[in-house]
């Protein structure tokens, strides 16, 4: 899956989703196109669902 990006300069990208993970931990792009929602996500500003958040620190509720 390709995702639209804008870096810090205005400058427009398609990158991968992967490339997206990276670019929003290491500070490389200002905004991505979120296509479920359909509208642009400001990095730091807007809510940004990511594999490396911070766990929730509960016990776990699920039966195994």
């Amino acid at each position: 899956m390709t995702i639209r990006v804008q870096y810090h300069n205005g400058a427009y990208d398609i990158v991968s989703a992967d490339t997206l993970h990276s670019m929003i931990v290491n500070g490389k792009i200002k905004k991505f196109y979120r296509y479920s929602e359909k509208k642009w996500i400001t990095v730091g500003a807007d809510s940004i669902r990511s594999k490396s958040q911070i766990p929730h620190g509960g016990s776990e509720r699920r039966t195994t």
